[in-house]
C-alpha cells in the first residue's frame, strides 16, 4: 500500500504482541514503531521479496479494548477514536459487495470465455456506478446521505418507473424523474453499527452431484439409462405373455 502512496487501518492480529511502552508515544494505548520484514512465505519469489524493505514505520492504538494498526502517522490529524470510526464502516464494503452480487445477480457469471466474462463483469460494474450516480444525485437534491439509502430499494423503484419513461412524453419524463428523486431518498435502510455476520452458509444445498460434464452430454446418457429400462421392461412384458399363451394352451 505505501508502495502506491495509500494509506489503510487495519484489525491487530490477536496472536501479535502490542507493547504501548516502546517506540514514539503519541497518547495512551497510542505509538509508533516499527515492524521488521518477516521471513519470506513459499508462494513468494525472491524477487518480490528483496523489493520490500526490511522494516516499515507504523502506529498502533487502541480503542474501547481493540487494538489496530495504521499507516496514519500523524495523531493530532488523524485522531484515534476517528479512525477507529473509519474503520467500523468497512461493513459497508461488505454491504457493496453483496449489492453486486446478490441484488444484480452476479454471483453466477453466464458467459463461457474469459473474454466475455470479463465485458459481463464490466457490464454489472457500469450498471452499479450508474445506479450510485442516481443515487447521489438523489441526495444531493434532497439533503441525504447516499449510504443511508437502500440500493435493492432503488433498483425496484427504478424497474417500477422504467415503462412509464418510454410511454410518455419528454416534459412528462422530467415531473416522473423529479418524483423518482424523491422516493429514492425515502428507501433508508436501519442504524446498524458494528454489525457483524458469521461467514456461513444457512441454505442447505439440495442432495444432487454436481454437474461436472456439459449438460447435453448428461442428457444424453439418461435418455440412453431411460431407453435401456423401457426395452427391458418390453423383454419381461413380451415373456410374460408368451408365458401366458403357453399356460392357456395347456389348460
Amino acid at each position: 500500500m505505501q508502495q502506491i502512496g495509500a494509506d489503510g487501518i487495519f484489525r491487530g492480529h490477536s496472536q501479535r504482541h502490542y507493547d504501548f511502552r516502546t517506540g514514539i508515544r503519541l497518547g495512551k494505548n497510542d505509538h509508533i514503531t516499527h515492524w521488521k520484514k518477516p521471513v519470506k512465505p513459499e508462494w513468494m519469489t525472491d524477487e518480490q521479496y528483496s523489493a520490500y524493505p526490511s522494516e516499515i514505520e507504523i502506529r498502533e492504538f487502541k480503542v474501547n479494548g481493540s487494538i489496530y494498526v495504521t499507516t496514519f502517522l500523524n495523531s493530532k490529524k488523524y485522531h484515534k477514536k476517528e479512525l477507529s470510526i473509519i474503520y467500523e464502516r468497512r461493513w459497508d464494503v461488505e454491504i457493496n459487495l453483496k449489492n453486486i452480487k446478490a441484488t444484480m445477480n452476479m454471483d453466477f457469471l453466464t458467459c463461457k470465455t474469459p473474454e466475455m466474462v470479463r465485458k459481463e463483469i464490466g457490464v454489472h460494474f457500469l450498471a452499479y456506478n450508474f445506479i450510485r450516480i442516481i443515487i447521489a444525485e438523489s441526495c444531493s437534491k434532497h439533503d441525504a446521505l447516499p449510504w443511508k439509502i437502500s440500493f435493492k430499494g432503488t433498483v425496484q423503484l427504478m424497474h417500477a418507473f422504467m415503462p412509464h419513461f418510454a410511454n410518455v412524453a419528454q416534459k412528462k419524463n422530467k415531473e416522473i424523474y423529479a418524483e423518482l428523486m424523491r422516493l429514492i431518498v425515502t428507501n433508508k435502510v436501519g442504524n446498524r453499527p458494528g454489525r457483524i455476520e458469521p461467514r456461513a452458509v444457512k441454505r442447505r444445498p439440495k442432495a444432487f452431484p454436481s454437474l461436472s460434464k456439459p449438460r447435453i452430454i448428461e442428457k444424453i446418457k439418461l435418455m440412453k439409462k431411460i431407453e435401456k429400462r423401457i426395452l427391458k421392461n418390453a423383454i419381461i412384458e413380451d415373456n410374460t405373455f408368451k408365458a401366458d399363451i403357453y399356460l392357456q394352451s395347456i389348460c
